[in-house]
C-alpha cells in the first residue's frame, strides 16, 4: 500500500463564528492533527476535492445560499470515498441547524453530530475515529488501484498470448498442408515403387530381396496412415460442426454395412434396437462408432470367436451412453485412461496408429459429449459415448466448438467429414 500524505489526512474546518475556527486549529494541533481554516463552504469544497481526512463544520457554516457546492463536491466523490463530516450542533434534541445539515448535505452523506457544550477529548475522540475510518477507504482505494493494474496488464498479457497463440495456429495450419501434401507425395511414390518392383519382377527377386521390397511397401503405407490420422486429429479441434439430430439405427446399420473394414465381421455384430436418436454431427458419430467396431475386432480372444454388441442405454432425462460392447482380450483398469492419448498401443503386433481412440474421444467432446471404457482382462471390454438426446422437434442446428474437415483414411474410408 502506498504510504499516505499529509494532504490526504488533513481537517478541514469551517466555523465561522468569533475565534471558533482559530481555537478549533489549536487545540487539534496539540492532538496531532493537520488542520486547515476554510473561508467559506466554497473555499471548504475546493480543499475537499484536492485532499482530506474530514469534515468539522458548526451549524454556523451550513448556510442554504453557500451549501451548494460543498454537497455536490461531496456527490462527486469516488465510489471508495465516503469522507467522514463531524457537524457540531447546540445541545437538545434534533435542532433546526442540525436538521437543516442533515438536509442541505445530503441524508446519505457519512455525518457524524457533537453537541454543545464541547469537551476536547470528545472533539479528538471523534476525529480520531473518523480518520481511522478515513484510512480503512484509502485501503480501499488502494486495492482498488492495484486490482486495476493487474486487470490492465493481465488483459494486455491475454491480448498478446492471443496473438501468439493465433500465430501458432497459423504455422501449425501451415505445417498441416505440407504434411498431407509434401510428405504424403513421396510416401505414396516409394509404396508405389515398391508394389511395381514386386508385381514385374517378383518373379526374378530373391527370397530377402522380395522380402525387403514387401517391408519398403507397409512400411510407406502404415506412414502414410500414421501421417493421415495426425493431420484427422489436429483437425478435430480447429473447426465448428453443426449438431443435429442424428438417428443412430439408420447411422449404425451404415456403419456395419458399407465400411470395408468391418463388413467382413457383418455377421458377428449385434444392434440392439431400437437405438435412440441423439444430438450430435452424423460423419463424426460414423468415424467414432468405425473405429470403435474395428477396434473391437483387432483384439479378439483365442478362446472363443469374437462378438460385438452395440447397445444404449440411458444415463440421464437428457443423455444416453451408446456402448460398443465385445468379448475380446479386455483391458487392464490401469490403462483405461491411458489408451485415448496418442500412439498409445497396449498391443505392439496389432494393426493401428494408436491414434483412433483419440479421435474418437475428441470428436465426441466437441459435440458436447465423453467417450470412456470399462473392461476388465479376460472378460472383454464396453467403450462407450455419451451423447445429449435429440429433442422431439428438430428445431435449428446447434454450433458446437471447432473440429474437423473431411480426409480419408489409409483404406478410403472417409476418416472425417466436416459440416
Amino acid at each position: 500500500m502506498s504510504a499516505l500524505t499529509s494532504l490526504e489526512e488533513r481537517v478541514l474546518i469551517r466555523a465561522p463564528v468569533g475565534a471558533d475556527a482559530l481555537n478549533t486549529a489549536l487545540v487539534l494541533a496539540k492532538g496531532g492533527f493537520t488542520t486547515v481554516n476554510c473561508s467559506s463552504l466554497d473555499d471548504m469544497a475546493e480543499n475537499f476535492q484536492a485532499g482530506c481526512g474530514a469534515l468539522l463544520l458548526t451549524e454556523e457554516a451550513v448556510v442554504h445560499s453557500e451549501v451548494a457546492p460543498l454537497r455536490e463536491a461531496l456527490l462527486r466523490q469516488a465510489k471508495w470515498s465516503d469522507v467522514p463530516i463531524i457537524f457540531i450542533t447546540s445541545g437538545g434534541r434534533a435542532t433546526t441547524a442540525s436538521t437543516n445539515a442533515v438536509h442541505l448535505l445530503g441524508a446519505q452523506c457519512n455525518l457524524a453530530l457533537i453537541e454543545r457544550p464541547l469537551r476536547t477529548v470528545t472533539l479528538v475522540s471523534a476525529l480520531t475515529s473518523a480518520l481511522r475510518s478515513r484510512r480503512r477507504q484509502y485501503e480501499v482505494r488502494n486495492l482498488l488501484a492495484e486490482r486495476d493494474g493487474l486487470l490492465t496488464s493481465l488483459e494486455s498479457r491475454v491480448q498478446e498470448r492471443t496473438a501468439r497463440l493465433q500465430q501458432i495456429v497459423e504455422e501449425l495450419e501451415a505445417f498441416s498442408y505440407s504434411v498431407s501434401h509434401d510428405l504424403r507425395a513421396p510416401l505414396r511414390a516409394l509404396d508405389a515403387y515398391a508394389q511395381a518392383l514386386l508385381e514385374d519382377c517378383g518373379a526374378t527377386l530373391s527370397p530377402d530381396a522380395k522380402n525387403y521390397a514387401e517391408k519398403i511397401a507397409r512400411s510407406a503405407q502404415r506412414m502414410d496412415h500414421l501421417t493421415q490420422d495426425l493431420l484427422t486429429y489436429t483437425r478435430v479441434s480447429r473447426q465448428g460442426v453443426e449438431l443435429q439430430r442424428v438417428e443412430l439405427d439408420a447411422l449404425l446399420h451404415d456403419v456395419v454395412h458399407t465400411y470395408p473394414s468391418i463388413t467382413r465381421w457383418t455377421e458377428q455384430i449385434t444392434l440392439r434396437r431400437p437405438l435412440p436418436a441423439v444430438l450430435g454431427h452424423a460423419p463424426s458419430l460414423m468415424q467414432c462408432f468405425s473405429n470403435l467396431i474395428a477396434n473391437a475386432f483387432k483384439f479378439t480372444s483365442p478362446l472363443r470367436p469374437p462378438r460385438v454388441v452395440v447397445r444404449a442405454e440411458p444415463t440421464t432425462a437428457e443423455t444416453v451412453r451408446v456402448i460398443v460392447e465385445d468379448n475380446g482380450i479386455g483391458i487392464d483398469p490401469a490403462h483405461h485412461e491411458r489408451i485415448f492419448g496418442i500412439f498409445e498401443r497396449l498391443n505392439a503386433s496389432a494393426d493401428g496408429t494408436g491414434i483412433g481412440l483419440a479421435i474418437a474421444r475428441r470428436a465426441v467432446e466437441r459435440m458436447g459429449g465423453r467417450a470412456g471404457v470399462d473392461s476388465t482382462p479376460g472378460q472383454g471390454s464396453r467403450f462407450w459415448l455419451e451423447l445429449a438426446l435429440a429433442p422431439e422437434s428438430h428445431g435449428r442446428p446447434t454450433r458446437a466448438p471447432p473440429h474437423a474437415e473431411r480426409p480419408k483414411s489409409a483404406d478410403g474410408e472417409l476418416a472425417w467429414l466436416g459440416a
